[in-house]
């Protein structure tokens, strides 16, 4: 009996088996896997999506300057019969990615869709094949050319981010003698980089003789585009006194375009700052001025110039220095040079031929500048005694001095009557520097008095004459004429 009943329970749960497979197959053959579900389009403010349909991502690329994702309308296309959520023009917020899903009856595929803001940004910037260095926190782009590269039409090769574009334009020839400002443009964003370049400077080994030339030496490309006016001035009646005489500027010599052993006397006049330009900090160009000095070159320097005399390492001693760069005052006196100190008179230096002097107590003076507006630009040195271990009257002051610097004393402000204060000199040829210098840092020396205030509102100094005298004679002393 027990053998029977189980044999009919086994029967049972054979057939109920049997039973549910058969469901199970007509369910099957009422499935349609084969329904698409895809998404064929995504846009938001008309920005077509980057849809990868074997990964199910979608990429949204936003303009640079977009900064919210917070409210994003997309619109969407998918397959037919599909629906799809959330919606096409439910706003959704892509600050994260976002998971989208499109169904059609019983088949569904989900999509994870991210935003992407673009960036405004240069990628490279070359010329000639040379790699500029960007620095992105600063904006800038330096670009390190060799030696002898001609900076006035250069043509750059930029790369840009996605939907940048800027101006001027890549391929655009442009003079980069100085810095050039290009405005890079993305989505909202507007960004300006200031581009220059640094010439790897190589010195001439094959310099040569030093020559029998003058030059006048400038900040800027010619002598029409001299920015302050003291050295326009300057410029102007140099070429006026010494036609045959040639210009030069620094990016000239940085550049390796021009040889400066080729003159026996080189001039400049700085006025427009006490900071140096740039050309002229490069290491390699202080050592080409520092080594035509030591073979025998000449140098002119005056105003804030002179500082240079340090760059180079003709001067090596520091001091205190008197060094005006204001915009200047209105004063009805006459400024004058004293042309000795106690016991030294330098009323026959070849610098000072042709001058009239003004005598007080024994000491000679010759007026620079008359009542009127003057800038006062000052480079001179100051306490010169104090720092030899001197007081001031003590003539020890003016034996320590010459004797540490190699230098002739020649002048001081008008009213000093002792060691305090050196304002011309003659720097003389030593052992390692065989040529001389002259520096000149009196501010009365102003080559353009200026047409302000009511004192002498024409700008005319009586003295201009003095001025140029003392130059044409540095000139021609330095080069051999006198």
């Amino acid at each position: 009996m027990k053998k029977k009943i189980n044999h009919i329970v086994t029967m049972l749960f054979l057939l109920t088996l049997v039973g549910s497979l058969g469901s199970c197959n007509k369910d099957r053959t009422e499935l349609d896997m084969e329904k698409a579900v895809e998404i064929t389009q995504f846009t938001i403010d008309g920005r077509n999506g980057i849809i990868d349909q074997e990964s199910a991502t979608i990429l949204i690329k936003m303009p640079a300057g977009t900064t919210l994702l917070s409210d994003l309308t997309p619109q969407l296309s998918v397959s037919a019969g599909a629906s799809i959520r959330p919606a096409s023009g439910e706003a959704i917020d892509l600050t994260n990615p976002v998971d989208y899903f499109v169904s059609s009856g019983n088949v569904y595929k989900k999509y994870r869709v991210s935003a992407e803001v673009l960036a405004a940004k240069i990628l490279s910037f070359s010329i000639n094949g040379v790699s500029g260095i960007i620095d992105e926190a600063a904006l800038t782009i330096t670009i390190p050319l060799p030696y002898g590269t001609n900076l006035t039409a250069l043509t750059p090769t930029i790369a840009l981010a996605e939907e940048n574009s800027i101006s001027p334009a890549s391929g655009t020839s442009l003079d980069f003698s100085s810095p050039v400002v290009f405005t890079l443009t993305s989505g909202t964003l507007s960004v300006q980089y200031t581009v220059s370049t640094s010439i790897a400077v190589t010195p001439d080994v094959s310099k040569g003789p030093i020559g029998n030339k003058i030059a006048f030496l400038g900040t800027s490309a010619s002598v029409q585009t001299l920015p302050d006016d003291d050295e326009l001035a300057a410029a102007t009646w140099f070429f006026n006194e010494f036609p045959e005489a040639e210009y030069i500027s620094w990016t000239q010599v940085m550049a390796g375009l021009v040889n400066i052993y080729h003159y026996k006397t080189i001039w400049w006049h700085y006025d427009a700052a006490l900071e140096l330009p740039y050309e002229a900090t490069h290491e390699a160009v202080k050592g080409i001025f520092g080594d035509y000095m030591k073979d025998g070159g000449n140098l002119f320097f005056s105003g804030h110039a002179c500082q240079y005399f340090w760059s180079i390492g003709r001067l090596n001693r520091s001091y205190n220095m008197a060094i005006g760069t204001g915009g200047g005052f209105e004063n009805g006196d006459t400024w004058t040079i004293g042309v000795n100190l106690p016991g030294v008179d330098n009323r026959n230096h070849p610098i000072y031929q042709g001058l009239t002097f003004d005598e007080s107590d024994g000491f000679f003076t010759f007026p620079v500048i008359g009542p009127g507006y003057r800038e006062d630009h000052n480079h001179v040195i100051v306490e010169v005694a104090a720092n030899h271990g001197y007081p001031n009257n003590h003539p020890g002051a003016y034996v320590a001095f010459t004797e540490t610097n190699s230098v002739a004393w020649l002048g001081v402000w008008g009213g000093i009557r002792d060691y305090y204060m050196a304002g011309v000199l003659e720097l003389l040829p030593n052992e390692t520097f065989k040529g001389k210098g002259i520096y000149i840092g009196i501010g009365g020396i102003e080559w353009n008095q200026n047409e302000q205030g009511t004192i002498n509102p024409a700008g005319i100094n009586a003295y201009q004459e003095n001025i140029q005298l003392m130059a044409r004679n540095s000139i021609n002393y330095l080069s051999g004429n006198k």
